[in-house]
């Protein structure tokens, strides 16, 4: 496998697509639940762990960006295979792989959670399974140009979503989110680290990157697609502490999907069932990113076709919507890979970075005792 590579020119990007790319991974259908996860931790500053949360992507973003600069062109499977050498590099992104197919499947059941919850209660999840995988296997034919265009309606569904919380404004209690730092120290950096489950997903570019046409511009754009992450997620959070009661937002299972149903048109009612309908094509752009690596990192190990890989991915997708349909065995599955998004989009790529730049370090200074030697 080589360590750099070079795509065609007709399925290059454009640096600012990075930014649209970024941010729908980052959001999904964890938008709808994170209040309640952060706030269990740090309760009414909650708001105050968002931000150490963001400060701290923005922190490994900047890692990710300076440990690609350090390559050509390289993606996250040639740097294992740089480091690590062919065999153990393999074991890192065979890793890498299995953690992206649990995260595909952890996004398709809890929105099909959502979905039988407030629109179909009695949808079977395997068909709602059947109709996700069909409309992701159809769009993920069409490669990374196609996925970044979606991307780039998601973006905008996002945005036209944000627009409906003005009603949650209105009716906010702001003397809620006071007094500041009623939270432990503990308790906030707590709160800090569950935030990190739903600001997971940036470190695609670590896979993206060689497909990016002027790269001196990636570095401004994921910064600005972690910014507007973290300003959505810390703009709900604030609207959720002032909307709801402490006691009423520990015990809501979706605060976002809640807070809208307060809002009303004379021509419209039960806006949340727009919403949920429409973020769909949401988390289908993370779906499709998710998969797109997956078969990325297939064809570069063994040079393997993605249809065939696309099909069994979805296959045993399926197969595992019949293993995990209570929802005990949800909740704990997704505990775990609470965990393993930690480790995955923060820990590794700062231990990466260290890594790198260590090797580079010490081959300079091989490479500089070769010259005198000579």
């Amino acid at each position: 496998m080589k360590i750099n590579v070079f795509p065609p020119k007709n399925m290059m990007l454009h640096a600012y697509l990075l930014f649209f790319i970024i941010t729908n991974t980052q959001v999904g259908v964890g938008i709808f639940t994170f209040q309640r996860i952060v706030y269990e931790a740090s309760m009414r500053d909650a708001w105050i762990s968002v931000i150490i949360a963001g400060v701290v992507t923005h922190l490994i973003m900047w890692l990710i960006v300076r440990t690609l600069q350090k390559y050509k062109t390289a993606d996250l499977f040639g740097i294992h295979y740089d480091l690590y050498g062919k065999w153990i590099g393999m074991v890192f992104n065979l890793v890498y792989i299995v953690y992206y197919f649990l995260v595909t499947f952890a996004v398709m059941r809890n929105y099909a959670s959502v979905v039988q919850a407030w629109i179909f209660p009695d949808i079977p999840t395997w068909v709602l399974f059947i109709l996700i995988s069909c409309l992701a296997f159809y769009a993920a034919m069409g490669g990374i140009r196609v996925i970044a265009g979606i991307c780039l309606f998601s973006f905008i569904a996002t945005v036209l979503t944000l627009i409906l919380f003005h009603s949650s404004i209105q009716h906010a209690i702001w003397t809620q989110l006071l007094p500041v730092f009623d939270s432990s120290a503990w308790d906030i950096m707590n709160g800090a680290v569950r935030m990190g489950f739903s600001l997971a997903g940036f470190e695609i570019i670590t896979v993206v990157y060689p497909f990016i046409l002027n790269k001196n511009r990636v570095m401004l754009h994921s910064q600005l697609a972690v910014l507007f992450s973290n300003v959505l997620y810390l703009f709900i959070m604030v609207i959720s502490i002032g909307y709801f009661a402490p006691d009423q937002l520990l015990r809501s299972l979706w605060p976002s999907l809640n807070m809208l149903k307060i809002v009303e048109y004379p021509y419209l009612e039960r806006l949340e069932f727009i919403v949920i309908s429409v973020w769909m094509l949401v988390i289908l752009s993370g779906i499709l990113l998710n998969t797109w690596l997956i078969t990325r990192g297939c064809k570069r190990m063994w040079k393997l076709n993605p249809k065939p890989i696309l099909i069994a991915v979805f296959f045993i997708i399926l197969l595992m919507s019949f293993v995990f349909h209570k929802r005990l065995e949800v909740k704990d599955f997704m505990i775990r890979l609470e965990g393993s998004s930690i480790f995955f989009s923060f820990i590794y790529p700062a231990l990466l970075c260290c890594i790198v730049f260590i090797v580079f370090a010490w081959r300079k200074k091989k490479q500089r005792k070769g010259g005198e030697h000579t």
